[in-house]
């Protein structure tokens, strides 16, 4: 990743979050659980992780997604964890579940939720969430894209104080920042990624969606401060590139 750092940039400072939400555990989840799961061990971190999917493993899901044959017919989420907590000596949990069931009722409270799902209708409920990391990707290009608030009125306050404090207290989610609400709800469901040839949604789309979104769990769980809320790439170009925190990117929500 290479960026050019602009001037007067600010850093966010995360809170302690106990407990992080993987909602989706298909092409972009089952990696990013993955790679989450080395950074609990590697790093002693001391968080509780849910894995949320209401689907079971197909045959089809072997080929896209970090899955095996044996594990055909058992709920992914449960699969997944009970592997990685196998391979990494962890207490990952699970839940067979939509994520919009789960949130109903749950507590936000110190909560990190990561949304790995397919269509915007199915990210809208967590416009209201708090802190929310959203992963999307097309054939060969995607994001992953941090923030804590769909408040306009908050994020300009932090333009308007912008000299008061080098960090900012609140960034715009994902629902702004790619302008969820002004998305329609398409006319025909789109196929998951699992029923999508490589030639339509390219091989390693996923595996990049969450290589990005790792980086700023990364920061987040680890460093304790983010810099780049958003990391946008493109695997054709070999590509990925990072938005810090300045005037600008909070004007753009």
């Amino acid at each position: 990743m290479t960026d050019k750092q602009p001037q007067n940039r600010k850093g966010y400072l995360a809170p302690h979050f106990r407990n992080v939400v993987i909602v989706g555990t298909g092409g972009t989840g089952s990696y990013l659980a993955q790679g989450l799961a080395k950074m609990v061990a590697g790093y002693r971190l001391s968080v509780d992780v849910l894995l949320v999917d209401p689907d079971v493993v197909e045959e089809k899901n072997c080929a896209r997604q970090a899955f095996f044959p044996w594990e055909i017919e058992e709920p992914k989420a449960s699969a997944l964890a009970y592997r990685l907590n196998q391979q990494y000596g962890l207490k990952f949990g699970a839940l067979q579940a939509r994520g919009e069931d789960w949130l109903k009722s749950s507590s936000r409270h110190e909560r990190l939720v990561v949304t790995c799902v397919d269509t915007v209708e199915s990210r809208k409920p967590y416009k209201g969430q708090g802190c929310w990391l959203d992963l999307g990707n097309g054939l060969e290009t995607g994001q992953a894209l941090f923030g804590t608030t769909e408040d306009k009125k908050a994020i300009g306050l932090q333009v308007r104080e912008w000299d008061k404090s080098p960090h900012v207290a609140h960034l715009p989610n994902p629902y702004l920042l790619a302008g969820m609400a002004k998305l329609r709800r398409p006319k025909a469901k789109a196929p998951s990624c699992a029923d999508t040839p490589f030639a339509e949604q390219g091989v390693f789309a996923n595996e990049w969606a969450a290589a990005a979104g790792l980086a700023i769990l990364h920061q987040l769980l680890v460093k304790g401060e983010l810099t780049t809320p958003a990391i946008y790439f493109d695997v054709a170009k070999g590509r990925m590139t990072s938005a810090f925190i300045t005037r600008d990117y909070l004007k753009g929500a």
